[in-house]
């Protein structure tokens, strides 16, 4: 029991929700097939990042892949991070609606005084909105899975609590997410914010602070 304890404390800090990259496709030319783009926000704790997006147009439809880092504010900035790896596609656009499905795979380490864990799952959402060249608004829902986590122990949670084992736990902990976003367009630049609220996989618990929230600026080229 206290080994499932803190595997299911230590979560709330690495099964971290939305905040990938947020796209206006209308306010792309056609000669525009890449972007970089930086965000800060709240996603459990404050949080930074910057990643890398290349459009491809397709017969069918518009693809955005991308990959992206980010990391929490701290005394040690760079010990625990997200990596996100995936893209998203443009499924439907009626005049200026518009739904795009997203599909990622994060990988996330996560430390505290009792443990480190190391994990990667799969990240689905869907989006639906109005979209101009100019600005946005829509909103978001999706899911946020921990696959497979690695355990490891500190000294000082070994000292404390009786028969914790490291090692591999599959399946880990999973998060819903949903939230509202909108964005402005000018030139090759796009600003973005969204916001939204997490809850667990099984609508029973959230975190402390339920709520995400983010700020983006993107550069078109």
């Amino acid at each position: 029991m206290k080994n499932t304890i803190i595997i299911a404390i230590a979560l709330l800090g690495v099964a971290t929700s939305a905040c990938a990259q947020t796209i206006n496709w209308q306010a792309f030319k056609p000669e525009q097939k890449n972007s970089l783009y930086l965000q800060t926000g709240w996603d459990y704790s404050m949080n930074f990042g910057a990643g890398y997006g290349r459009k491809f147009d397709t017969k069918l439809f518009p693809v955005m892949a991308n990959i992206e880092y980010s990391f929490p504010a701290g005394e040690r900035l760079f010990d625990d991070f997200k990596v996100r790896i995936g893209g998203q596609v443009e499924v439907v656009r009626l005049g200026g609606f518009s739904a795009t499905a997203k599909v990622y795979s994060p990988i996330r380490r996560y430390e505290n005084n009792l443990v480190t864990l190391f994990n990667f799952g799969g990240e689905f959402s869907g989006v639906l909105g109005f979209y101009k060249q100019k600005w946005f608004v829509a909103g978001e829902f999706g899911f946020d899975k921990a696959i497979a986590t690695h355990v490891k122990h500190s000294e000082r949670a070994l000292d404390n609590y009786d028969g914790l084992q490291s090692g591999w736990y599959v399946p880990t902990g999973g998060n819903w997410f949903y939230g509202l976003q909108t964005g402005f367009s000018f030139g090759g630049n796009d600003l973005t914010l969204k916001a939204g609220k997490v809850t667990s996989q099984g609508w029973e618990t959230s975190p402390f602070i339920p709520y995400f929230a983010q700020l983006a600026y993107q550069r078109r080229f």
